[in-house]
């Protein structure tokens, strides 16, 4: 039985022409002593392959002519934001990077192209893998840091160049508001642990996420998670009444003078016009 594939010729043992192929690793370049180029070789009956591309034009609709667009949603998917760079580079276990791919895509992009019409382009951190104790306290239980399963997230980029600090966003504009407690009520889902600001001291300026594993089963997310519309809407009637009698402010009214309080016993009132029986 021939070891050699149909069409291939069997090299004969007297035949001094014939000269074994230089061994290449990984399919790639020859051995370090040979200095032959690489040549691939196809049998005569399968022909090498093509790799000219042709491409066919979508065909135009005539002038004048209404273009029939498909109902349903596509089957191709639909590309919002490109990649999001983490400034530093963060040492991260293989899990947590997988679920922080998963809550940007899922939740922090819509969340900036809803509050903003921008895409976040860069996520700045401030802790990822540390070998330490919770809360940087060496007689603390060890904290997740130390796995390289958790990050600090102090810092959202857009695209525009607009950056959004969770320290100063989290009580900023309610559009920062908004933005923020939208992604960390995402991330309360995604994540196992979730500290934001309020949670307590030592998160007043980032959000932690994490992965840990508690044989209870128990999720921690702190402060409670609130839909960032809520916070928006607070932080607008916030303004508001601390705006009032500005009229650059919706639902203000200036007041200017304090209104004369006028009596019934015949006084009249200087400053306003007489009135015309029946042309009032």
């Amino acid at each position: 039985m021939s070891l050699y594939a149909p069409g291939i010729p069997e090299p004969q043992e007297d035949d001094a022409a014939f000269q074994p192929e230089p061994l290449r690793p990984y399919g790639g370049a020859p051995g370090a002593r040979s200095t032959a180029p690489p040549v691939t070789t196809y049998p005569p009956s399968y022909p090498a392959p093509n790799y000219s591309e042709t491409y066919t034009p979508r065909p135009q609709p005539a002038p004048g002519a209404e273009e029939h667009v498909p109902l349903g949603p596509s089957r191709m998917p639909v590309t919002v934001a490109g990649p999001v760079e983490v400034k530093p580079a963060a040492t991260l276990a293989c899990p947590i990077v997988s679920a922080l791919d998963q809550w940007i895509t899922a939740a922090v992009q819509p969340a900036a192209m809803r509050w903003f019409h921008q895409p976040v382009v860069e996520i700045k951190q401030i802790s990822a893998f540390s070998c330490r104790g919770m809360n940087g306290d060496a007689y603390a239980h060890i904290s997740e840091h130390a796995f390289g399963n958790a990050l600090d997230i102090a810092e959202f980029a857009l695209a525009d160049g607009h950056r959004i600090s969770v320290q100063y966003g989290w009580r900023g504009t309610p559009e920062e508001q908004g933005f923020l407690h939208d992604v960390q009520l995402a991330a309360c889902d995604q994540f196992t642990t979730v500290l934001a600001p309020g949670a307590n001291v030592y998160h007043y300026n980032h959000i932690h996420v994490d992965l840990m594993r508690r044989a209870s089963g128990r999720r921690i997310c702190e402060p409670a998670a609130i839909p960032g519309e809520v916070v928006a809407e607070r932080a607008r009637a916030r303004y508001a009444s601390q705006h009032y009698g500005d009229p650059g402010t919706t639902g203000s009214i200036r007041t200017t003078t304090k209104p004369r309080v006028l009596g019934y016993s015949g006084e009249d009132d200087d400053s306003l016009p007489l009135a015309i029986p029946g042309e009032d």
